[in-house]
């Protein structure tokens, strides 16, 4: 009898899209995910968002392929002495962990355990940050560092010398003038225009006759777009900024009524920005001086705007001289929330604090300096313990080293300044254990890695988008928006991956100790008491968020009534007066900052012989730092960060588009894969940090970029303050190979 032929069942997918918020970065873009038999297929913006108005970029396009991908990691690792990984449950590497850390600290004390959040820690949960740093103050060690002293650490250190107004800046929404100095916000989504759909802002406030001045040495997407574009050389933003406040306060287009009533050191500002001419800061800066006069002139006489500077000029070795000018600029211009104001984005589901329209002194005994000193007289900041110094802490040849290193939503090889300092700190440390979503540079560096839940598989709440209006001027959105979603897929089957919050707080109970949870507020003082946490029974994510949002303007349960999120304009906030008898100034004039700017008129501009050209950070669109690499289609295919010259360059030099070139800075070189860029200024090499992987010479830089890291060193012209390294404007050679 013949057989029947083979009938495969058919199955019917199921098929549901839910909602939630892309947490790639701060900017929380609410958006629809497509899920299939219960697992992530696509991302998309939401249309229905009245902010975000369906935008979502790449990284958040690509979140499913993320939270996919074939070589994410489902269980933790473990090193073996040969050097390969195998797989242990998650909870007996956290007992193994445990137990270490208990003899080191038993052995060497609490200062040897060190800990490191970096972007996407802080991002992927609101509650990590707070575990990680209740488990440090637990452990009894003040070794907790972050990135922020690695990117713009200038902008706390620069609020606590000049002292704070105690209401925002000018918003976006109402802005008829913006100052971007080395911002490219259309790629970045951070700073100077909001991160919610920030081409679509730029667009509509364009249209309304807002002027948009751009300082870049390089004709970036948003420079394209400007009123006026100062396209100077790298490394002289200060220069610049100085020129500017001197043509403001000479030609009499200050705020006088604001700088009289809220400020003092206006005469010391004035004397100390007297040799910056246009003129002769033109000539340093390689721009047309009547263009810098211009664009003073159109920011002073707008009525409302900002002023805000971003991570190249950060990182080009006077973080904190920067960002106080920025604060002078910004001062005598009166571009603040004044009494009466409604602001447009108080916080919603963030502590409440009523704004007011009053000056809070400089804090200097919390700028910089304070605590346990570390190397190179280095010590804690308002932005945090300085990052860069961390690898020589590590290196040290006393009883005070530190041992042991937890790093968490970061990658230090790849990221850190000095990656062959660091590459010797991780062998030199006795436990090294990385939380990570993927087998990172880090993690291929460290003890154990532990396997962490994809924010898709968690609940989540849009704080850390709330605390960029607070970070500084200039940042932020045009609306109180604020959104909850739960976890919208579950874990792959038989995967042993673990929230990072739950991480800390299981170590905790295996090394016995109590953790008690601190609000961490940006600015402001805050009135929520710190609070224990039941260490017999695990609270849930939720929980924790109903601590975390309990003194919030909006209840928590409100805000999870609306699945997509939403603008939540009530309770309005409106700017209160200064309180009777109020004596807070704003200090213009800190002779420090004055004294340091003096010193800048001495400085070299002339490129060095051995080293002619400068390297620039610049931004993509569809990475963050070291996040997204392994993602062929988010990054087209291209697994490497190119060096970008000019086409006039790259023909002096004899390399043609596609060729390698070796790039050497006085540290080391690096070989990278050159492109063309015509909106480079000449001499200037331009290339995205937090790519290239451990010094592994089978992986070529095709494969995984090339480390800008490794053209740092650490302990040389850095500055003193916060420790950060020169990590823009580079000085480097360019070959042919």
């Amino acid at each position: 009898m013949p057989t029947e032929p083979h009938r495969e069942t058919c199955h019917t997918p199921h098929k549901t899209v839910r909602h939630t918020f892309c947490r790639a970065c701060h900017a929380c873009c609410s958006v629809l995910v497509d899920i299939e038999d219960g697992v992530a297929t696509a991302v998309r913006g939401n249309r229905d968002s009245p902010l975000y108005q369906g935008f979502c970029c790449i990284k958040g396009q690509h979140y499913a392929d993320q939270c996919n991908h074939p070589t994410r990691l489902l269980h933790s690792l473990k090193r073996q002495v040969d050097g390969s990984y195998r797989p242990l449950p998650v909870q007996q590497a956290i007992d193994e962990i445990g137990d270490k850390l208990l003899a080191i600290r038993e052995r060497h004390g609490p200062r040897a355990i060190a800990a490191y959040i970096g972007t996407f820690g802080s991002t992927s949960s609101s509650a990590n940050t707070l575990l990680s740093s209740a488990l440090m103050d637990a452990i009894g060690s003040p070794m907790n560092f972050s990135s922020n002293t690695i990117d713009q650490p200038g902008k706390f250190v620069a609020a606590a010398l000049f002292g704070e107004w105690m209401a925002p800046s000018n918003n976006f929404a109402e802005a008829d003038v913006v100052m971007l100095i080395g911002l490219n916000p259309l790629v970045s989504m951070s700073g100077g225009m909001p991160h919610t759909n920030p081409g679509r802002h730029l667009t509509a406030a364009l249209k309304r006759g807002m002027q948009l001045l751009v300082i870049d040495p390089r004709r970036s997407e948003t420079a394209r777009r400007a009123t006026i574009h100062l396209q100077s050389a790298p490394g002289c933003d200060v220069l610049i900024l100085a020129a500017m406040l001197r043509t403001i306060i000479a030609d009499d287009l200050i705020d006088r009524d604001f700088v009289a009533a809220h400020t003092r050191g206006l005469a010391a500002l004035q004397a100390a920005v007297a040799p910056f001419t246009p003129e002769r800061v033109a000539r340093e800066a390689g721009v047309d001086a009547a263009t810098l006069i211009d664009m003073a002139h159109t920011f002073a006489r707008a009525g409302k705007g900002v002023a805000t500077a971003g991570t190249g000029p950060n990182m080009s070795g006077n973080t904190t001289l920067l960002e106080y000018l920025v604060r002078c600029l910004n001062t005598v211009c009166g571009r603040w929330a004044r009494a009466g104001e409604r602001v447009i984005e108080p916080g919603t589901l963030s502590e409440f604090i009523q704004p007011r329209a009053q000056a809070m002194d400089p804090r200097p005994e919390w700028a910089y300096g304070f605590g346990e000193p570390l190397v190179r007289g280095l010590a804690n900041t308002a932005a945090g313990l300085p990052t860069a110094a961390l690898p020589d802490e590590i290196l040290r040849q006393d009883e005070g080293r530190v041992r042991a290193l937890i790093s968490h939503g970061g990658n230090p090889v790849s990221v850190w300044p000095d990656q062959i300092k660091t590459l010797a700190a991780y062998e030199a440390l006795e436990l090294s254990v990385q939380i990570d979503l993927r087998m990172s540079a880090s993690a291929s560096c460290s003890d154990y890695v532990i396997a962490a839940r994809h924010p898709l598989e968690m609940p989540g709440i849009s704080l850390v988008h709330e605390f960029m209006s607070s970070y500084a001027p200039g940042f932020g959105t045009v609306a109180p928006w604020a959104q909850y979603t739960d976890a919208v897929v579950e874990p792959p089957k038989d995967s042993d991956v673990i929230e990072d919050w739950r991480f800390f707080y299981r170590l905790a109970q295996r090394m016995g100790l109590p953790l008690t949870v601190k609000p961490i507020l940006w600015a402001g003082e805050s009135a929520t008491a710190p609070w224990p946490l039941d260490m017999q029974h695990e609270p849930d994510t939720e929980a924790l968020f109903e601590q975390i949002t309990r003194n919030a303007r909006v209840p928590l349960a409100e805000v999870k009534r609306h699945p997509g999120g939403a603008i939540f304009d009530e309770p309005a906030v409106h700017v209160a007066a200064a309180e009777p008898g109020w004596q807070g100034r704003l200090d213009l004039g800190n002779a420090q900052m004055m004294a340091l700017l003096a010193q800048q008129l001495e400085r070299a501009t002339t490129a060095l012989e051995a080293h002619p050209y400068r390297l620039i950070s610049r931004r993509q669109i569809n990475v963050l730092n070291s996040t997204g690499h392994e993602l062929p289609g988010q990054t087209h295919g291209k697994a490497y960060n190119p060096a970008y010259l000019h086409p006039l360059d790259l023909a002096a030099l004899g390399v043609d588009a596609g060729a390698r070139i070796r790039i050497r800075s006085a540290r080391a070189d690096i070989t990278a894969i050159a492109e063309a860029d015509n909106n480079l200024r000449r001499g200037t090499v331009s290339m995205t940090h937090g790519w290239g992987d451990r010094l592994d010479p089978s992986l070529d830089i095709s494969e995984v970029g090339s480390s800008t890291a490794r053209l740092i060193a650490n302990d040389v012209d850095y500055e003193p303050f916060t420790g950060l390294p020169r990590m823009s404007n580079i000085p480097v050679s360019v070959q042919a190979l």
